[in-house]
Parts: C-alpha cells; sequence; structure tokens
C-alpha cells in the first residue's frame, strides 16, 4: 500500500497553508510519517521546492501579500514535476479568493484540487455558500466529475459521503466521523495528507487518493472512539495519536469505497 511507501521514505512537504492550521498540519503530516515544512519567502522557495515531493497550497487566509508567493511556488514545483494539491478554501465566499483560484487553475497545472461540495462546485459554476461549511444538499460524486471533467486534473470532494475522481472514475468512500467538523483545521489537514500519498507523482492514480482520503477519515474514526473521543480537544489529539498508529491492516480491513457509474 501506498502507506508503507510514504513512512519508508518520508517525503518532504512544502506547506503554503492558512495560519489557523500551520500547527496542527504540521504535526499530522509527522503522525502520519512524512515531513513537512512550511516556508513561504519567495527568495527561497524554488530551492527548497526541488527537494520536495509535493507542495500544497491552500488559501485559507489567502492575502495580496502571500499571492506571489504562491504562484512563484507552483511555477517551480511545475518545473521540477512536483506534485501541487489546491484547497480552495471558502472559494465561493468572495471573488477575490475565487478568482485566484481560476486564475492558478487556468495557467498551472494542479495535480489534485482538494475542497467540500460547494468550494468544488463554485470554481465551475455559481452556487451560494456559507463560510468553508459545505452545502450538504450537493451530491460529492456529482461534484468530484463535473470539476474533475471541467479542469482535467484529479478532485477530491469532502462531504458527508467523500468522492475521488481521477481520469473518468469516480470513487464514493463512506468512512469518516462528524467529529471532523469540530475542530479546526480537519479539512485542511486531509489536504496535506492527500499531499503526502502523491509525492513525487505529478498524476496521481485513483487508488493512491482512494487510500489517502481513507486512512485518513478511518483514522478519524478510530480518533472518535478513542477515550472522550467526542469531546473536540481530545479528539484533535487522538486524531494525531491515531495518524500514527493507523497502518495497512487498518486500511484494509475499514475501507468504504464504492466505484460509481
Amino acid at each position: 500500500m501506498r502507506i508503507n511507501e510514504v513512512r519508508e521514505h518520508a517525503p518532504l512537504v512544502l506547506c503554503i497553508t492558512n495560519d489557523v492550521v500551520k500547527n496542527f498540519t504540521a504535526n499530522g503530516l509527522l503522525a502520519l510519517g512524512a515531513s513537512p515544512i512550511m516556508a513561504i519567502d519567495e527568495a527561497e522557495l524554488e530551492e527548497l521546492i526541488e527537494h520536495c515531493g509535493a507542495v500544497l497550497i491552500n488559501i485559507g487566509t489567502l492575502s495580496t501579500a502571500v499571492m506571489p508567493s504562491i504562484e512563484t511556488a507552483i511555477q517551480a514545483a511545475n518545473k521540477h514535476h512536483v506534485p501541487v494539491v489546491l484547497d480552495p478554501v471558502a472559494c465561493g465566499a468572495t471573488n477575490f479568493r475565487k478568482e485566484f483560484c481560476l486564475k492558478l487553475l487556468r495557467q498551472y497545472h494542479i495535480s489534485v484540487i482538494r475542497g467540500n461540495a460547494s468550494e468544488l462546485q463554485s470554481l465551475s459554476a455559481e452556487v451560494a455558500m456559507k463560510g468553508t461549511d459545505s452545502d450538504t444538499s450537493l451530491n460529492t460524486a456529482v461534484v468530484a466529475r463535473a470539476a474533475g471533467e471541467y479542469f482535467n486534473t484529479a478532485v477530491v470532494v469532502t462531504g458527508a459521503i467523500d468522492a475521488v475522481y481521477v481520469d473518468g472514475t469516480v470513487m464514493k468512500l463512506a468512512n469518516g466521523t462528524p467529529m471532523l467538523t469540530k475542530v479546526t483545521g480537519g479539512g485542511c489537514l486531509l489536504g496535506a495528507i492527500v499531499s503526502a500519498f502523491i509525492y513525487n507523482e505529478v498524476k496521481p492514480t485513483l487508488s493512491m487518493l482512494t487510500e489517502a482520503v481513507s486512512f485518513y477519515n478511518i483514522a478519524a474514526e478510530r480518533a472518535a472512539q478513542r477515550d472522550n473521543g467526542t469531546l473536540p480537544g481530545h479528539f484533535q489529539i487522538n486524531l494525531l495519536d491515531m495518524l500514527q498508529e493507523t497502518g495497512e491492516s487498518e486500511i484494509a480491513e475499514n475501507m468504504r469505497a464504492e466505484e460509481v457509474d
């Protein structure tokens, strides 16, 4: 399984992510077995990215000041054949966010877009959204296929049922726990986990992304089942523990994945 390769090689994942989740994201990657680096200055990005397995771009606290660094990072990643994961946080909330994400998707190669259904839908069609919350009425499988075909890239859509799209095929993934919505950064950390799983693969496979999302959700299920796991603070710590403790056997035994016609 891919998780064994990640833990063997401990890929370096450069994260340009939002200020709220940097510590949680870094600790989550360490618990998985990857190596995080949080860097943002244009002066060093290309040099660093030459040594990276993947780059995560999360626009949660987007500003005009950080935009040039994001573009520099993606340019360097494309130049050195390093996969890029884009997390378009709340991109339907303002034109500022949406137009910047569309610019990135039009001008550069993005290996995976990871977002909730409302975020992904807003990139290819006008829909209403509330902050970073997903519109639960949206069918994630439908949204994944539409966004994947529209942008010609792999897509991970999260919701009550998650969905993964790669090259015309959609998988529905049923693992997970509502506790992931009770802590800040649950979705953001998934973007980092996906980045680690696709290290060195600018065109990730369906099995790679299916395993990444399933691994994360199974770890979250196990975290919620531990002592005090239904309390947000304990759940967050439990999740870090379970990202380390969850492995090949737990994934094989608990994965709930189904291909969609």
